[in-house]
């Protein structure tokens, strides 16, 4: 259970401590991302500095985890991280602790954005479905008419007709990542961008179950989505908590300039992106190959179920695993 901070306390912290951190930010934003542009001790001092801002870090996290102050200090460590322990380009091992170490732990640090893109994108999409269903004439004419004969004569199996999925597969692929990408460049926006797209797409969602609900085809749209949604709308949920963390460093940078805050943040979203664009490619190919074949609701369930508890699993536990295998490395050449 967290501490629960006295008065006073965290600006007492911030002042404290204020000047090795942002002299510790000055020192990331002059490497930009290569250590070797520092001077010798430069990378002597950004190591100190580093292992300071963890210890800070820690007390933080402690004693009052839900303060502005923490996330920006775990943005901090993050990006010294990646320079202190920072390799050749070509380092198999560099690139093995950024999709194991870096990717995961940036997507959890990033949490309570990815809290708030959820309730932007599922939150209307709950208001739309009991609105629609209260009014179906309302919802109906949300929809083009078109649109609507198109969902009413959808059947398992026949959403997607197997001659045209092989050409259909890139267009839904590029299709997503162009909404994904959007929603993350609308935090350039200060975020009002990246909220429409997620108001957007969850309220017609909510609106495409609200007309089928009376002709009782929902649960055939839920069939369809089964395979591919949870990667998809989990995708969609992630860009659009990287334009909110982008527009967060441009309202509240904190104690850094704006700019500092920006690149920052720019980092944390980029990680977080090509994640997304790794989850669309896998949702496109689900989408055109399992979610409209005549394969049964459970294969398709258990898809969707099973693809969404591996990006889990990985953001949960893959940096774990890369630590444990460190660990147990060390203790194997110290014990030789």
């Amino acid at each position: 259970m967290p501490r629960i901070a006295a008065p006073g306390a965290i600006d007492r912290f911030v002042e404290d401590h204020l000047g090795r951190w942002s002299r510790l930010a000055d020192l990331v934003s002059s490497a930009a991302g290569r250590v070797d542009r520092l001077k010798a001790d430069d990378v002597l001092e950004l190591g100190r500095l580093y292992r300071a801002a963890t210890g800070d870090l820690a007390i933080a996290q402690r004693d009052f985890p839900r303060d502005v102050v923490a996330f920006d200090l775990n943005d901090l460590v993050a990006s010294a991280h990646a320079l202190v322990y920072s390799e050749s380009p070509t380092s198999v091992r560099r690139l093995r602790r950024f999709l194991l170490g870096d990717i995961p732990a940036t997507v959890r640090a990033n949490a309570p954005f990815i809290l708030a893109s959820a309730i932007l994108l599922f939150g209307p999409a709950l208001v739309a479905f009991v609105a629609g269903v209260l009014s179906p004439d309302v919802a109906a004419g949300a929809l083009p008419a078109s649109f609507r004969d198109e969902l009413a004569r959808r059947r398992p199996g026949n959403e997607l007709p197997e001659a045209l999925r092989l050409n259909a597969g890139p267009t839904i692929i590029v299709n997503n990542v162009r909404v994904a990408i959007v929603a993350f460049a609308g935090g350039l926006t200060v975020g009002l961008l990246t909220v429409y797209i997620l108001v957007q797409n969850g309220a017609l969602l909510g609106t495409v179950f609200a007309v089928l609900q009376p002709a009782g085809l929902s649960w055939t749209m839920l069939t369809f989505i089964s395979g591919h949604g949870v990667l998809e709308l989990s995708a969609i949920v992630l860009s659009g908590a990287a334009g909110l963390r982008f527009a967060w460093a441009i309202l509240q940078p904190g104690e850094r300039t704006r700019g500092t805050a920006l690149r920052l943040a720019g980092i944390q979203a980029m990680r977080i992106l090509l994640l997304v664009i790794v989850m669309l490619g896998c949702a496109g190919l689900i989408e055109v190959y399992v979610s409209p074949s005549t394969a049964p609701t459970a294969v398709k369930v258990a898809v969707g179920l099973g693809s969404g508890t591996l990006v889990l699993c990985y953001v949960l536990f893959a940096d774990r695993l890369l630590r444990l295998r460190r660990h147990q490395r060390k203790r194997f050449l110290s014990s030789m």
